[in-house]
């Protein structure tokens, strides 16, 4: 979509010709006291929490579920959740042992148990569901051999004789003799980890570990006999009456882009501290109609506002309180697909000379400055250097703008002006701002390297399947990072991640993360990954193009519990809506 999100003055002279066209995404008979209703771009993929990759599906999914841990969203420090406490710890680094809540129970009525933990996570680490974030669990022991097992099992499936159960059966049983994640007892989890791991707890805070309902789910399990897989289906996590909740909310209400409303969970072991208890969410997928939502009082919070849109310049240096605009553990970048062939015929775009000089050609600051407009921080390096205080991202190894060593790189590796460098697209969902920085570095790409590249605009699950299944030459992307760790930047381009929908492939890169995973030394360790990015940086699988910012709307008088942070840390079940000062000061319940 080429619509621009409006400033105030376009916003009221919208609101004037809108009349009362707009409807309340409030139920009828509704009042606003514990209630809190914001906005969504984008549709929710899935909330299955072993199931995605995205943002806008996570921000839903933490509300629905509570991991072993939880960021405080005000000081960023872990603390417990459905752990009574934080984990005790071995003297070697390597078993850590969680206790979860005796009062810690599902949406149904039953306990949280250890064995719940399990089944989500053997989900995630089963090659069956093809987990995004499968390799978040390879620094448990045991956990990397057996997906590799598991993904062999499947693959020889049909010539092994035996049914889909079968091989099912055998896999929970090596499942169970192999991977470090043992129930000790009803309440007691244990993981036995393969090295230390620095991030281990950070981990446990991520969505990915949440627990799964498997009473509940394997109600819904798809047994593939022709491939042997064995998956929860996605209706599970779309189905008011079946699905099971253990975090603040259960799902009440979902309707297709349109919106989502959870309410309370009666049995949250923290529903005292609750300052809601329901959510409504709208999915407006147009950015002017999200403006008019928010200025005209439909919804009490506009995240992600899109920071890409020329008009978003005006908002930030409006002065207005509820504006709120902050550096985020994100970065935008465009990834190149690095197979060695696309659709049969050769790809270009394997040698990494050829993506060199396209990013040689790319001018950030102009991106920056005259495109977005809004002076992000360019990006040299994936990991923004702002963003962890342990961990020094190599900028002065980064791609700068040198159009004429491009031209020489492209000219060795046989594409003298750009010649032969045909057929070539730039693959971007729809909406955000990402025509508008395409169109440009396209143009950049004509002008000083001879290359002609193609714009290609479509919804975003189409988007995402083009992307993960390798339909595309050049893709739009962003990532934010998921902990607060170097490796939730840097090892997304691991040859076998879930994520490396590039299909990057260096041996050294992959060497050096495994050597930094087994490195307790801090300082050793973070050199031995800031070596990863600097090849990493140097083979440009992916164009770094500016670190992320994000600008956000809510009136900090009215919405109290959003405090705006560079890892997006938002708890939703603490947030607050009042209606006056007299509430403003008063403590939550």
């Amino acid at each position: 979509m080429l619509r621009q999100l409006c400033t105030t003055v376009c916003l009221t002279a919208a609101l004037l010709a809108a009349g009362c066209g707009f409807q309340s995404e409030e139920p009828s008979g509704e009042t606003q006291g514990g209630t809190f209703r914001f906005l969504l771009g984008s549709e929710v993929k899935t909330l299955d929490p072993q199931g995605t990759s995205w943002l806008v599906d996570f921000m839903v999914i933490r509300s629905l579920y509570e991991p072993l841990l939880r960021t405080n969203a005000e000081t960023l420090e872990l603390e417990p959740g459905a752990a009574e406490a934080l984990p005790t710890v071995s003297e070697d680094g390597r078993v850590y042992t969680f206790t979860i809540r005796e009062d810690a129970k599902w949406s149904n009525g039953d306990p949280v148990l250890a064995s719940d933990f399990i089944y989500g996570w053997k989900r995630a680490i089963f090659a069956d569901s093809a987990a995004d974030y499968a390799g978040l669990f390879f620094c448990i022991e045991g956990a990397e051999d057996f997906f590799t097992w598991r993904a062999d099992q499947l693959a020889n499936f049909s010539k092994s004789g035996k049914t889909a159960e079968q091989a099912w059966d055998a896999a929970q049983k090596r499942f169970e003799e192999t991977v470090g994640i043992k129930a000790l007892g009803d309440r007691e989890l244990q993981i036995t980890l393969i090295d230390p791991t620095a991030y281990l707890d950070e981990l446990t805070a991520f969505a990915t570990f949440s627990p799964v309902h498997e009473a509940s789910a394997s109600k819904f399990l798809d047994v593939n006999a022709g491939s042997g897989s064995v998956t929860v289906k996605a209706e599970y996590f779309k189905d008011l009456d079946a699905l099971v909740t253990n975090g603040p909310y259960t799902l009440t209400q979902w309707d297709f882009r349109q919106r989502l409303i959870l309410d309370q969970n009666p049995n949250y072991w923290d529903k005292a501290s609750m300052g809601n208890t329901r959510l409504v969410i709208a999915v407006v997928i147009d950015e002017t109609n999200r403006g008019i939502r928010y200025e005209k009082g439909e919804v009490d919070w506009y995240p992600g506002v899109p920071t890409s849109l020329p008009s978003s310049v005006d908002l930030v240096k409006s002065g207005r309180s509820d504006v709120h605009y902050s550096p985020a553990a994100g970065t935008y970048f465009y990834r190149f697909n690095c197979r060695p062939t696309i659709e049969g015929k050769p790809n270009p775009l394997a040698d990494p000379r050829v993506r060199r000089a396209l990013s040689m050609a790319v001018d950030r600051e102009e991106l920056v400055n005259n495109v977005t407009r809004q002076g992000q921080p360019v990006a040299r390096t994936f990991v923004p250097p702002y963003a962890l205080t342990d961990y020094k991202a190599p900028v002065e190894a980064g791609v700068t703008f040198d159009p004429e060593a491009g031209r020489k790189l492209l000219a060795e590796a046989g594409y003298p002006g750009g010649q032969g460098l045909t057929g070539m697209t730039i693959l971007m969902n729809a909406g955000g701002g990402h025509e508008n920085q395409a169109q440009a570095i396209a143009r950049m790409w004509r002008e000083n390297l001879g290359v002609e590249m193609q714009l290609e605009v479509i919804e975003r699950t189409a988007f995402s399947d083009r992307i993960r299944t390798g339909g595309f030459t050049v893709g739009r992307s962003n990532w934010f990072g998921d902990y607060r760790d170097a490796t939730t930047f840097l090892d997304m381009w691991r040859s076998n991640d879930g994520n490396n929908d590039s299909k990057y492939n260096n041996p050294r890169y992959d060497e050096l993360l495994k050597q930094a995973a087994k490195t307790v030394d801090h300082a050793e360790r973070a050199e031995l990954l800031r070596e990863a990015e600097t090849i990493l940086i140097a083979d440009q699988p992916l164009m770094p193009l500016y670190h992320v910012t994000t600008l956000q709307l809510f009136d900090p008088a009215r919405v109290k519990g959003i405090y705006p942070n560079a890892w997006g840390a938002t708890r939703l079940d603490r947030v607050r809506v009042v209606a006056d000062e007299a509430d403003a000061a008063a403590p939550a319940e």
